[in-house]
């Protein structure tokens, strides 16, 4: 089921939209936290981390999901992953203290393509098997970047070094040493959480196409909902604009 025109699921859109809020909370404590070095105990503590995993999970399951409601994966893919692309680019460029590779942009639009390419075969496995299975591989692979395949985070095999080779194996879940990005979303372990997502969907769709109503024209979260990637494309800049003036302020 595609969203047509002038109808959509308005509670998915305000799901995407309160992961939004969330993000923006996030990434100003973050900017508080070591750009303006205004320290914030919770924030980097266990709290920080926890609430960073929430936003994390929370908008690849929801791409995930999505993802069957669209007929255009690829070409939505392409722009996305061209955005993190860009994203890569300019804080290479301009913060490189804080560069982004291969970051949640990227990974989203690599995962809207591979999903796209094979949802023939995706779509007819059972949603039920598919999102066991999905779940497995995700914890499994969890621990992949640091070299380990774990279960519910104890080790069970060590992989070779020799898979940690350069930026097209850190791209699929292996970087080398001396990788470094503030924002890393590698394939693995990350694309079965998003295919989680894609088999929730399938599992309800029949509920899905029944909740689908017009678009609502008012309510913060709906309409942030659905803008997802424009507001991330825009956010950490008003963010420190605003953080800014209010450094010059002498509020914080």
């Amino acid at each position: 089921m595609s969203q047509k025109k002038g109808r959509r699921l308005n509670w998915l859109d305000a799901l995407r939209g309160l992961t939004i809020i969330l993000m923006i909370i996030y990434h100003t404590c973050w900017d508080l936290e070591y750009l303006f070095s205004h320290h914030i105990p919770w924030f980097t503590d266990q709290r920080g981390y926890i609430l960073e995993r929430i936003i994390c999970f929370s908008f690849i399951l929801i791409s995930g999901y999505a993802a069957g409601l669209s007929h255009h994966g690829i070409r939505r893919g392409a722009i996305v992953f061209a955005c993190g692309v860009v994203v890569s680019i300019v804080t290479l460029v301009f913060m490189p203290e804080s560069v982004i590779i291969i970051g949640i942009l990227t990974f989203l639009g690599s995962a809207m393509i591979i999903t796209a390419l094979l949802d023939k075969g995706l779509s007819h496995t059972p949603a039920v098997f598919g999102i066991i299975v999905s779940l497995l591989l995700f914890l499994l692979f969890y621990r992949v970047n640091s070299g380990n395949l774990s279960i519910l985070g104890f080790p069970i095999a060590t992989l070779s070094g020799s898979l940690y080779k350069n930026y097209l194996t850190a791209y699929l879940g292996f970087p080398f040493p001396g990788f470094f990005s503030t924002d890393y979303f590698s394939i693995l372990p990350w694309i079965f959480l998003y295919l989680t997502g894609y088999f929730i969907y399938h599992l309800t769709s029949d509920v899905a196409k029944k909740t689908a109503g017009p678009i609502r024209k008012w309510g913060l979260l709906s309409l942030l909902g659905r803008y997802p990637l424009e507001i991330y494309l825009v956010h950490q800049i008003i963010i420190y604009v605003i953080l800014k003036i209010l450094q010059w302020g002498g509020i914080i």
